[in-house]
């Protein structure tokens, strides 16, 4: 059975909108028993507000894809930041705690560090672009990886004992490697739950971080018209996990990072 960090909750919603499988956890929500929630509408679980902000945001969806964000909704009286995407005519909805409020002007920001970005030269573009993400996120470790999973460029605070890495094609957070996993209970969609960002840790995952020293990870895989040309790797010593927007952020200012530095000759 597969399952999902402690940091997350995990809802897989059907074509009538109703739960069809839902994390353990789901509980956070309130006074719900977690197997009560299978069968039932998503709109008795968040709201009718957040049902329909939810709704809304999901006709976004242009494929089975994309995916589409929403930082600091309100589900009852927690915070979360949520990330939807769909395969056919089902929908994986995770909802992670916020960790930070809203960002003043997150567009603005990408615009701002990409202005920072100078010359021509694409590999001193990648070293650039890494240092800033290494602040805007807060992990020891930012590696620029190309689709092989060599490292393009890196920023680092401290020491990283050699390895090897490899570019995945989906976002993958590991906010903590020792959390406990959370069970899902329910009807799974395998394909569609093997999308989430924070499914639980495999064994060989949590053993290559720990043989690292490394608590915490996140891949977020790049594209160009479409097309995997690479990825932003991190890692950090403790336990963390920057604000989904802050992530989004980090994420959109790396795709125009790589496809500035194709035009300047880079070669994916």
């Amino acid at each position: 059975m597969k399952a999902i960090q402690p940091c997350a909750l995990l809802l897989l919603v059907g074509p009538d909108w109703q739960v069809e499988a839902a994390s353990a956890n789901v509980a956070m929500l309130g006074d719900v028993k977690p197997t009560a929630v299978i069968g039932q509408p998503l709109a008795d679980l968040i709201g009718s507000k957040a049902i329909h902000s939810l709704r809304n945001r999901m006709s976004w969806l242009s494929s089975d894809e994309s995916e589409v964000q929403d930082f600091g909704v309100e589900w009852g009286n927690v915070t979360f930041d949520v990330r939807a995407t769909r395969s056919k005519n089902h929908y994986l909805i995770e909802a992670e705690l916020a960790v930070e409020p809203r960002l003043p002007d997150g567009i603005g920001m990408v615009r701002s560090m990409s202005d920072r970005l100078s010359g021509n030269d694409p590999r001193k573009l990648a070293e650039q672009a890494m240092r800033q993400l290494n602040s805007l996120t807060g992990f020891d470790h930012l590696m620029l990886l190309d689709r092989g999973g060599g490292i393009l460029a890196a920023a680092q605070r401290g020491k990283l004992p050699p390895a090897s890495f490899e570019t995945e094609g989906l976002v993958r957070i590991a906010a903590d490697r020792d959390a406990e996993p959370i069970p899902l209970l329910g009807h799974e969609i395998g394909e569609l739950v093997g999308r989430a960002a924070f499914v639980a840790l495999a064994e060989e995952e949590r053993d290559k971080l720990t043989s690292l020293g490394m608590c915490a990870a996140m891949n977020l895989p790049l594209r160009i018209d479409g097309e995997l040309v690479g990825s932003v790797h991190a890692l950090h010593h403790a336990p963390r996990r920057c604000g989904a927007e802050r992530r989004s952020v980090g994420h959109l200012f790396a795709e125009r990072l790589v496809a500035r530095m194709a035009r300047c000759g880079w070669q994916p």
